[in-house]
């Protein structure tokens, strides 16, 4: 466990902050909804897709790769990290950064470069020599954020409309 500023805490999630940390996913799946439009919240709150979101984190628990920020008790921000899915055996492993959210209250206080900076410390502690994280290009709060990190443009990712 990590004292960041403002009082708040920051550690690997454990199996009771699940129903809290679930809520919190939601609401960044919401927040992103401006960001990347993939149907409304209802329609994605789906039986099937709420229970694959709580897999999602449930895995993410087990295997020690999600972090939460908490004032007092209450978890005010969550990060997950992993590693990034390249296929080979390599000699610099890559890890990924993702679902970086704090709570609009908890905001302003330093609490998501501390979960960033927590999330890098578990990475390379399980062996990476690199992170890489992707943000929405019109996400320009994150954006500064990495950048006064030390996160510099990778790559870029491009989209293109399909139709009906």
């Amino acid at each position: 466990m990590v004292t960041a500023s403002d009082s708040s805490t920051i550690s690997v999630a454990g199996y009771n902050d699940i129903n809290a940390v679930e809520a919190i996913w939601w609401r960044l799946l919401n927040h992103q909804q401006n960001l990347d439009y993939r149907g409304s919240l209802e329609q994605l709150r789906t039986p099937k897709n709420a229970d694959r979101v709580r897999r999602f984190l449930e895995g993410r628990i087990r295997q020690g790769r999600l972090a939460v920020a908490k004032i007092s008790d209450e978890i005010v921000g969550i990060c997950t990290f992993s590693p990034d899915g390249f296929l080979l055996d390599a000699p610099n492993a890559v890890w990924e950064i993702s679902d970086v959210w704090v709570e609009p209250h908890a905001r302003r206080k330093g609490i998501a470069t501390s979960l960033i900076n927590y999330a890098e410390y578990e990475c390379k502690m399980r062996g990476s020599s690199q992170v890489r994280l992707s943000v929405y290009n019109l996400n320009e709060a994150a954006i500064s954020l990495y950048e006064s990190l030390g996160f510099t443009i990778s790559a870029h990712t491009f989209s293109r409309h399909l139709g009906p």
